[in-house]
């Protein structure tokens, strides 16, 4: 966990560009930027360094920072608790992933009565008898696919058949790599963990974007800021 020092400087990092990125950065610069000591940001970036936040490679005499998936995960864990603080009435959260080939479920289950219904009366749309996997890769990513969980979404209630009962569901309308309108599940029994995201839509997103196994994508999700727990 960042601490309250620490905060100040992991915000010029991302300023600069660190997250993506090993940004140039001298401890004069970030001295002046904080109104500190060249002491005390070196320290700052030293203890940043021992904890695992960053790292720091030097070349050709230059230093260069970049924030690790532990420094971008506690810095993404921070805007989430002031967002919770201050709130919004509507946010959109960003992700990027690849797809790839699930269990083949998602044929079967999106096309239950019960199930797909619901869809085409909450969500405006009758959803192509399938899901679009994709698999998140970095902590931040994984954090907002844990945020999702205790988020108020558009609910699908679970039912019964008469053989089985089947859980139920909160969607969130969504944009796939600026193009398609579709929601992501965040179902309450499923076999996957928080690395992966299942999407819906009224066509087929893997010929709609000529999507391959692998293929990357990024994913805007839309939120009303409401909280479950």
């Amino acid at each position: 966990m960042l601490k309250p020092s620490q905060i100040p400087t992991i915000l010029q990092l991302l300023s600069a560009g660190a997250k993506d990125k090993p940004v140039a950065l001298t401890t004069v610069d970030l001295a002046k930027k904080l109104n500190k000591s060249q002491q005390m940001a070196s320290k700052h970036l030293e203890e940043m360094e021992d904890e695992g936040l960053i790292e720091r490679v030097r070349s050709k005499g230059r230093t260069y920072v970049k924030l690790t998936e532990k420094g971008s995960f506690e810095a993404a864990r921070i805007y989430s608790d002031l967002e919770a603080v201050f709130g919004k009435s509507e946010r959109t959260l960003e992700v990027e992933g690849t797809v790839f080939q699930g269990l083949g479920e998602g044929a079967y289950y999106i096309s239950l009565n019960g199930y797909r219904r619901q869809f085409v009366s909450m969500l405006g749309f009758d959803p192509f008898p399938g899901t679009l996997n994709i698999r998140l890769s970095t902590a931040v990513d994984r954090k907002v696919r844990r945020d999702l969980a205790v988020e108020k979404g558009i609910h699908i209630d679970g039912f019964k058949d008469g053989k089985r009962t089947y859980g139920g569901a909160e969607c969130f309308k969504s944009l796939l790599n600026g193009k398609i309108l579709c929601a992501v599940l965040v179902i309450e029994r499923t076999s996957y963990d928080d690395s992966v995201l299942e999407i819906i839509a009224p066509v087929n997103l893997r010929k709609a974007l000529h999507l391959e196994e692998a293929s990357k994508v990024k994913l805007k999700i839309s939120v009303n800021g409401s909280r479950t727990a």
